[in-house]
């Protein structure tokens, strides 16, 4: 995977602090995760940040195995 840097206000720092506990998940998990969400949200305006996470989340499930 490619390294990239970028500069985030301190702001966003401490949002993306906040997700990572709520989420349990590290710093450059969450950013990943939030910009994954984000660009799935552009490429589909229709949808909701909430129904983009469970669609997600439905799929990760699937390939799991722990739904049909």
């Amino acid at each position: 995977m490619p390294r990239k840097t970028i500069l985030l206000s301190n702001e966003m720092t401490r949002q993306i602090d906040l997700l990572s506990k709520k989420e349990d998940r590290d710093f450059s998990n969450s950013v990943r995760y939030a910009l994954r969400v984000g660009l799935l949200a552009i490429e589909n305006p229709e949808l909701t940040a909430g129904e983009i996470k469970d669609i997600l989340e439905a799929k990760a499930e699937l390939e799991a195995g722990m739904a049909e």
